[in-house]
């Protein structure tokens, strides 16, 4: 399999991988983009059957990093394009262009309901958290502690938008990233699959290293400015907090999702 060069904007590839990068479009096509040489390797080794279409410019191509991802990507059979620099930064969305990137099927998990609970899990959801960077990393997080799945709130950040992508790493493809109508759909289907909803606030809650934790939890993380809905509030089973001894006032979204998710597993280990 011999890669082409695209030269237009009306070609197919062209117009596909710019649809790409708008949300509405990427849901429509189940489909996301992923820059950057060490990603697209990875994905090349692990999940293969993720990537639609890979495309280098002439200049990549050339390097030694270059030529071994695309023979893997002929060897599996993945469609190579080679496309101008010019052309190609029009639809990174990176400020500092790499040269490459692929386009990737979303992973396509159960909806909710059809969700395979284990008697040990983890869930974790997202109520309108709205940095891209925040959602890409709790992914990130989450995957890292065989979650069962992130679920996440109208009004959160897309997951598959760019500085989510980057910022999860590669584990879009590893966990079931579902929406939510609401934090209310969430907990009805939580409740009913017998899950403790832990709802995380920045103080007045339970200690995390004092709270008891069922074996089954799904953790809330509210939005960066303003925190859990009082809907969130009442929904939880219990409210905790990060201890904090130091001078800082707060932290960072996603760090303070992770702290929670490890000390919860933690437990279980």
């Amino acid at each position: 399999m011999s890669s082409r060069l695209i030269t237009s904007r009306q070609n197919d590839v062209y117009r596909f991988l710019k649809a790409l990068t708008k949300p509405h479009t990427r849901k429509k096509h189940g489909a996301f983009l992923l820059e950057g040489a060490t990603f697209v390797a990875e994905v090349l080794d692990d999940e293969v059957w993720a990537i639609l279409t890979v495309v280098l410019t002439p200049e990549f191509a050339e390097t030694e990093r270059g030529k071994a991802i695309m023979a893997k990507a002929q060897q599996r059979q993945i469609p190579v394009a080679l496309m101008p620099p010019a052309l190609l930064n029009e639809i990174s969305p990176s400020e500092t262009p790499q040269g490459i990137l692929a386009a990737v099927r979303q992973l396509r998990g159960e909806r909710l309901e059809q969700l395979k609970v284990p008697s040990v899990a983890r869930v974790v959801v997202l109520e309108s958290l709205q940095d891209p960077s925040n959602v890409g990393a709790i992914i990130r997080v989450a995957d890292a502690v065989n979650a069962l799945a992130v679920l996440y709130t109208k009004g959160s950040a897309d997951p598959y938008a760019p500085k989510s992508v980057r910022a999860s790493a590669g584990s879009l493809l590893h966990v079931p990233v579902l929406p939510v109508s609401s934090v209310e759909e969430a907990a009805e289907w939580l409740k009913a699959n017998e899950f403790q909803i832990v709802g995380t606030v920045p103080q007045d809650g339970i200690s995390i290293f004092k709270a008891n934790f069922a074996d089954k939890v799904a953790v809330i993380v509210g939005n960066e400015a303003r925190g859990l809905s009082e809907e969130a509030k009442r929904s939880s089973d219990l409210l905790v907090t990060i201890p904090m001894i130091g001078k800082a006032s707060s932290l960072n979204a996603a760090v303070a999702t992770g702290i929670v998710l490890y000390e919860i597993l933690r437990r279980h280990m």
